[in-house]
């Protein structure tokens, strides 16, 4: 009996045993990035395709922060980029994404057709993205209109680049209804107009940092030229939607730009999700400028942060843990109306 009762005895115990590996194993899968386990804070970062400029810079961020913050795991992941980063952070499933800045100061006013979101704040102001307009130089197209009835390169349907093309239509007086649209990246808007298979593409493409390598190869290969936008369209596009900013290519940004060339410009800005903690958040955006050599070695668009630029025309509030540290190294802070 004393036999039989031990046996029973340690069938109990292994199976409680058991069971709480099993309850652990569940935890940690549903454990919530930006949680605390064990110690560790884990940091999930949204930015936008692989191979592109936000991709390459949340990697760096995530390896900056990993290596500088103690007991910090953080993680860069392929998106969707803006919209999708933003409300991946409302839902919890992350706590910074990388946004052009219309998306941000559109969602946390709830307007441009876009749902109310105010579960992120700002944690810095990256480089400026210009909207470049591009056809073959022996086009017979020489101004914004004259693409009406014809084939236009765009971005895809709901991403920040479709959504300004559709803004520079607007104010021309056009839709979508009076194109022939194109959606598709970079490299295959490239393609297509080298092709022939589109007359025209806008589209979004690093500032004040360079031409895209897209462009690079395009302008390299091919004689191509940059469509002005008219002045008068450019402020009243500003006038209707202040994010949207009036800027000039400069000469030498690009093969066979050779004066500038006035175009739209969006700028980019990383959102933090609103409840982390505010010394955490300062410490984030300490390390980011203490460690800004890496940073910049890794990606040379993170350049474009700088102390002079890192929290000027923000389109939602900063963190407060992000303006106390902004505030000491005495960063100007300004917003968008």
């Amino acid at each position: 009996m004393k036999s039989r009762g031990l046996r029973i005895a340690a069938c109990i115990w292994m199976c409680l045993f058991a069971m709480s590996l099993v309850l652990g194993c569940q935890g940690s899968a549903t454990k919530s990035e930006g949680t605390k386990s064990e110690g560790t804070r884990y940091v999930g970062i949204g930015t936008a395709t692989v191979g592109g400029a936000w991709y390459s810079m949340g990697g760096a961020l995530a390896n900056v922060l990993s290596k500088n913050i103690p007991n910090v795991k953080a993680n860069a992941a392929p998106t969707g980029a803006s919209i999708e980063n933003l409300e991946s952070i409302r839902q919890g499933k992350m706590e910074i994404g990388f946004a052009t800045t219309d998306i941000p100061y559109s969602m946390y006013r709830g307007i441009n057709n876009l749902a109310e979101n105010k579960s992120f704040r700002a944690l810095l102001n990256n480089d400026l993205i210009y909207l470049a307009i591009i056809v073959l130089e022996k086009s017979p197209i020489k101004k914004f209109t004259d693409i009406k009835g014809k084939k236009l390169g765009t971005g895809v349907p709901g991403s920040s680049n479709y959504i300004i093309v559709e803004e520079v239509l607007k104010a021309h007086g056009m839709t979508y209804n009076d194109v022939k649209p194109f959606p598709a990246g970079v490299s295959q808007q490239t393609t297509a107009l080298k092709d022939g298979n589109i007359d025209m593409f806008a589209y979004v493409v690093a500032g004040t940092g360079g031409a895209a390598p897209a462009i690079v190869e395009l302008t390299t290969t091919e004689k191509v030229r940059f469509i002005p936008l008219d002045r008068k369209i450019l402020e009243k596009i500003n006038q209707a939607k202040p994010y949207y900013l009036i800027r000039e290519i400069a000469p030498g940004w690009a093969k066979g730009i050779d004066k500038p060339v006035p175009v739209l410009a969006v700028g980019t800005t990383v959102c933090i999700k609103s409840d982390l903690p505010d010394d955490f958040v300062y410490q984030i955006a300490k390390t980011i400028f203490e460690q800004k050599k890496e940073l910049d070695a890794i990606h040379p668009q993170w350049k474009m942060t700088t102390k002079e630029t890192v929290a000027v025309d923000l389109p939602v509030p900063l963190h407060p843990g992000a303006e106390k540290y902004y505030k000491e190294i005495g960063a100007p802070i300004s917003y968008l109306k």
